[in-house]
């Protein structure tokens, strides 16, 4: 973990929230496979200090499946591609039909600077949302705060109605240009306001705009 998350980590690993936290995981660890593994679940955190922070892409919860969740949302360890991220890849298809999609991890877009942020950190494998009410809210609050605070033009994508509630409840200091909003990618409600709204196309063009080089939204480099 970079160091300046690592601040964050510390300061707010002594607070009673997240001793809460560290119980429930405890806990539900008794009896279920939690996920992502315990050496991934800050994986976010590991790839550019917070100041560093161009895009944060604000989700739910980790794939309750152990061969998807890897720690960053929205990104896979599995061959076969989650149906949320299909359809992910399918919208960036419209706008970079040359992007190298052959890879289900979003490791490289992290690398750019993209936060791939759940609001809640960990699940029971085959249980989803079975960790809300642990606390992690409270902790991805302070993260979404100090990104605002350290990084000024950072944009926010926020995937899905829980997202959307998380930001709005924050009352960020943020530029309207700074927050764009869209349904949830899984099958169930990518049809509302996430095809055909060239989401990844518009995040670039807002960082062309304010100097910061574009994201190369491939996901295999190595090719």
């Amino acid at each position: 973990m970079k160091n300046s998350w690592l601040g964050i980590l510390e300061a707010e690993g002594k607070k009673p929230y997240f001793q809460d936290i560290i119980k429930g995981l405890e806990q539900a660890g008794a009896k279920y496979n939690i996920l992502p593994h315990q050496t991934e679940i800050f994986r976010a955190f590991e790839y550019f200090q917070i100041n560093e922070t161009k895009v944060v892409i604000l989700a739910q919860d980790p794939y309750p499946n152990a061969a998807d969740a890897d720690g960053l949302a929205f990104s896979s360890k599995a061959n076969k591609t989650p149906k949320s991220l299909a359809n992910i890849f399918k919208e960036i298809k419209k706008d970079y039909p040359d992007a190298n999609l052959s890879s289900n991890s979003l490791e490289n877009w992290a690398k750019q600077g993209v936060l791939l942020l759940n609001t809640i950190l960990t699940v029971n494998e085959h249980m989803p949302l079975s960790h809300e009410k642990f606390g992690w809210q409270q902790f991805t609050n302070e993260v979404i705060l100090a990104v605002t605070k350290e990084s000024k033009n950072v944009l926010f994508c926020l995937f899905g109605n829980k997202a959307h509630e998380t930001v709005q409840k924050l009352h960020l200091d943020l530029k309207p240009e700074q927050v764009m909003f869209f349904s949830h990618p899984s099958p169930f409600s990518y049809k509302l306001n996430f095809e055909n709204q060239h989401i990844f196309k518009r995040i670039n063009d807002y960082l062309i705009a304010h100097k910061e080089t574009p994201i190369d939204w491939s996901t295999n480099k190595e090719d």
